[in-house]
Formats: C-alpha cells, sequence, structure tokens
C-alpha cells in the first residue's frame, strides 16, 4: 500500500513536471507583457493581442494549432473519463476539423461531438448540445446510415430532442423525416 502511494505521488509529480515543461513554452510571451497567467490559466493580457496574433496566422496554421491543442487536451483526459476539458478538446478539434481527411477521425470527432452534445444536455445547455451534435451530423460520411447505423441514429434522435428544447421544430421535422427514412426495423 505504501508503494502504490509512493508512485502515485511520483506519478503526480511527473505530470505537473510535464505540464510545467509544455506551460515553459510561454515565458517569453509572459515576460513581454503579453500572456498573464491567472489561477493556473494562461490568457492573452488584452483581447486586441490575441486578435492580432490569431489574424496573423494563415488559416490552415489556425485549424492546424487548433486540431494539434484538441488533440493534446484530449491526450491529457483520463481514458473513458469524461471531465470539463471534454467541451474545449471538442470545440478545439471542430475548429481543427479540416485536418480530419481520414473517415475513421471524423467518425471518431463525431463521436466525441455525441459525447459533448449528451453533456451539455444534461446540463440543459441545450443551444450548445444542439451546435456539437449538429457538428457530429456534418462530420458523418455520405453512406453513414449503412456503416455507422447506431452512432448516426443517436446523433439524430439526440439533436431531434434538443431541437424540440429549443422550440426549433423546423430543424425536428427535418432530423425525424432522415431517421424515418433510414430505420432499420429489427
Amino acid at each position: 500500500k505504501y508503494l502504490q502511494k509512493e508512485r502515485g505521488v511520483k506519478k503526480r509529480k511527473q505530470d505537473a513536471d510535464v505540464i510545467n515543461n509544455e506551460f515553459s513554452i510561454f515565458d517569453p510571451a509572459i515576460d513581454e507583457g503579453l500572456l498573464k497567467e491567472e489561477r493556473s490559466c494562461y490568457m492573452f493580457a488584452h483581447d486586441q493581442i490575441q486578435h492580432g496574433a490569431y489574424s496573423l496566422m494563415l488559416e490552415d496554421e489556425r485549424a492546424r494549432l487548433h486540431h494539434q491543442i484538441g488533440h493534446s487536451i484530449l491526450g491529457k483526459m483520463l481514458e473513458d473519463h469524461v471531465s470539463d476539458l471534454l467541451f474545449i478538446a471538442v470545440d478545439q478539434l471542430n475548429r481543427g476539423e479540416t485536418f480530419m481527411t481520414e473517415e475513421h477521425g471524423r467518425m471518431k470527432l463525431a463521436k466525441l461531438n455525441l459525447k459533448a452534445g449528451e453533456k451539455a444536455m444534461l446540463l440543459a445547455t441545450f443551444l450548445s448540445s444542439a451546435s456539437y451534435l449538429e457538428q457530429g451530423i456534418s462530420l458523418l460520411c455520405d453512406d453513414h446510415w449503412e456503416k455507422y447505423y447506431d452512432l448516426s441514429l443517436h446523433l439524430y434522435s439526440l439533436y431531434a430532442e434538443v431541437e424540440y428544447c429549443n422550440g426549433r421544430f423546423h430543424n425536428i421535422s427535418l432530423t425525424v423525416k432522415s431517421i424515418f427514412a433510414h430505420a432499420k426495423v429489427y
């Protein structure tokens, strides 16, 4: 038991060292007053600095950066544990979606959007939930009803439910029509 505790402490220390090493890249920007550290978070000292830095990047660079940040955050999350980082990771991956060209990666991101949509729905943030679910649906391949039936059905069904909560009945009608057109009877 003592050995397990010691390993746990060493693991937490290793994790902290990795995080500190990753964030040391921000030190020059902090020294110049471009970034500030607040409550263990880094943020731009002013919105205009953020806007300026972002606008200097080419569209492809921005998408690649968002993709990398999303994967980095996703890698930090515990396996099968939906934490608060899920929203941040999925938002970043969605912004870097253009780098998801392979079907497998796009379906994985669609599943992550489904998880984020489910979690947002549980928090009664129905507009956010609808946004994640809509993004998940948009990531599906052309023949998704044949290849990914369960994922498609879950995304579409939950999207219809969330749009009901949002009062967007036109979206419900279109979504339900698609579900009925592809429904399997067992």
